[in-house]
């Protein structure tokens, strides 16, 4: 499947530079680079490849990667009922949870995808739980169903099996939580985005609450907010210290073209108590709207957005881009950094960074 091409990426105003990496797909998925730098991300045998063609657009937002399982866990974009099926509370729509299996064999073939049948309703963003084999979901719901935060505790034996963590906020329902991480600085605390995406998407009647970032702390059982002042948070991450934290703000669209496409930094403080302060613009999209954001262990920010995976260095240089045709929602790493899984719709991508 694979064939050997050069890329050719030109500098933002600079001189082109050249190299050959290992291209499934030249056309459609390629290395951008901006910066020097990029290169000794990529090394001297980064690959793309395109590992699954699906027939619909399974692979959207999410992903969550257990190692014990070799298995990625995504959520698809908005599905369309078909025809004679109808739901009035998601506006004839669904939302599929699919696992990956065996997405890191050499042997494309042997790539499976099966749908999944959780207890929650209309998925999205997913992360590892901090120190166990579980994952965490976030749970748009619907116009009938509550939203919230969900945990699958065993997503290799018992990938149906889900319980909720938090479904409210003193009473009023979240807006459709969109992305969650855990903070590993700050005792294992959950952290989420809520926009109103599921409002103007119709899965959701209006909005009770602002749109917000939140933090769950499982030791106090209690939710509060984090930070406020967004127009749509999306996805959040933090470093590798867990003392700063990155949240994507993403308003902007075809109707609303000055909208938010703006990925925020925060300084986190623990010492008395949790807060975040010291908001800052980090970056623009260069295309599109920032959507999934990981930060890898060296402090540089990957965020998907409308020209593919784009990387910053922790001083919001722009280094280079994972290129791909129509854009990226969201991406995750798999077992180490070395391997990126790129989420494209109906595709889906390996990256190898060697």
């Amino acid at each position: 499947m694979s064939v050997r091409t050069a890329v050719t990426a030109l500098a933002l105003g600079s001189s082109a530079y050249a190299q050959s990496y290992t291209l499934s797909n030249p056309e459609l998925a390629n290395f951008t680079i901006i910066d020097e730098s990029f290169k000794e991300i990529l090394g001297a045998n980064a690959s793309i490849e395109l590992i699954y063609n699906a027939t619909e657009p399974l692979f959207h937002e999410g992903p969550a990667y257990n190692v014990s399982g070799d298995t990625l866990y995504v959520s698809s974009n908005r599905i369309t009922l078909p025809a004679g099926q109808v739901d009035a509370s998601t506006s004839n729509q669904t939302i599929k949870l699919s696992v990956v299996k065996g997405i890191s064999s050499e042997d494309v073939s042997a790539i499976t995808v099966e749908q999944l049948s959780p207890s929650f309703n209309m998925p999205n963003g997913g992360a590892a739980h901090l120190g166990a084999s579980g994952i965490l979901w976030t749970a748009q719901g619907t116009k009938n169903a509550t939203s919230g935060i969900y945990s699958i505790p065993d997503p290799v034996n018992n990938p149906d099996q889900s319980f909720p963590v938090v479904t409210s906020f003193f009473g009023n329902q979240f807006n459709s939580p969109n992305d969650v991480t855990v903070n590993p600085a700050d005792n294992g605390t959950i952290w989420f985005t809520d926009p109103n995406y599921g409002s103007s998407q119709g899965l959701r009647n209006a909005p009770q609450l602002p749109p917000q970032v939140y933090r769950y702390d499982p030791a106090s059982d209690s939710t509060r907010i984090a930070a406020d002042g967004f127009e749509e948070p999306n996805g959040l991450a933090f470093n590798s210290a867990g003392d700063v934290l990155y949240v994507t703000d993403a308003s902007k669209s075809d109707t609303n073209p000055t909208g938010t496409a703006t990925i925020y930094a925060f300084d986190v403080i623990t010492s008395p108590g949790t807060f975040v302060t010291n908001k800052r613009v980090f970056a623009y999209a260069p295309s599109g709207i920032p959507d999934g954001i990981k930060v890898d262990s060296k402090g540089n920010v990957w965020s998907g957005t409308g020209v593919g995976v784009v990387v910053w260095n922790a001083a919001g240089q722009m280094l280079g881009e994972i290129s791909i045709s129509g854009g990226v929602s969201n991406f995750g790493f798999g077992a180490d950094e070395s391997t990126v899984f790129v989420l494209d719709e109906e595709l889906l991508w390996r990256v190898t960074l060697a």
